[in-house]
């Protein structure tokens, strides 16, 4: 499917999110405007999910307010790349500054599409990609070019996305592809630890342990570069 020189020429890369706050009632104390338009969107919540339809504002927050732009934070984006010589190397940035991360982050990118190597992640183009962009432009900063994809035909947009490769054409596959599941299924080491996605919310507000974090998302895009090993033939 891909030669070995292709896929050592990609950016590896992953993001980490938490809520905007640490919980709706500080949200509702600082931003009450956000917080009034999350309440709107928790009830969208409640009628898609039978397990949520009792659940309050606040509860459907912590579970779901950092996997949507406009309620998250960026808190750890890992990249990856292989030396010359095969070895995977990774670097991570991961804190409290927000702006910080995506500073560095875009500064990665623009190196990449200097180089024209490809994006490469699981569910990019559902997620980190385009968290990426509205954190950015929230937060003022000009996204990489590769990143800025509304203007691009289907084959111009430069990402490689390992969900994709796998759904072989069909959306259902891709929407139920998880990169655990996918890891099994080529006999690779699952990335799971005693963190998930789930928990990251809690490492980050409760704990603030950003390298617990850091060390998760890294453990993700081994990964995926472990899958796109797989694929070479």
């Amino acid at each position: 499917m891909f030669k070995k020189e292709a896929i050592q020429n990609f950016l590896y890369f992953d993001v980490e999110t938490a809520c905007a706050y640490e919980g709706y009632d500080s949200m509702s104390e600082l931003n009450p405007r956000l917080a009034t338009l999350w309440s709107k969107r928790a009830n969208y919540y409640r009628g898609a999910n039978t397990e949520l339809t009792g659940a309050t504002d606040g509860e459907i927050f912590l579970q779901k307010g950092s996997l949507e732009p406009e309620f998250s934070r960026v808190v750890c984006v890992t990249f990856g790349t292989f030396t010359e010589d095969g070895e995977k190397k990774f670097i991570s940035f991961a804190g409290q500054d927000e702006i910080a991360i995506l500073n560095k982050t875009n500064k990665v990118l623009n190196n990449a599409m200097a180089k024209n190597w490809k994006l490469c992640g699981h569910n990019i183009k559902g997620f980190d990609v385009p968290c990426l962009g509205k954190r950015m432009v929230f937060n003022g900063i000009n996204p990489s070019g590769n990143i800025q994809i509304w203007d691009k035909k289907p084959w111009e947009i430069p990402y490689v996305d390992t969900s994709d490769i796998f759904a072989f054409g069909s959306w259902v596959q891709q929407k139920y592809l998880s990169l655990d599941l996918l890891a099994c299924s080529l006999n690779i080491p699952s990335p799971k630890g005693d963190l998930d996605g789930s928990k990251v919310n809690h490492t980050y507000w409760i704990e603030k342990d950003y390298d617990k974090i850091s060390t998760y998302c890294e453990a993700d895009v081994k990964t995926v570069m472990d899958v796109m090993e797989k694929v070479c033939f």
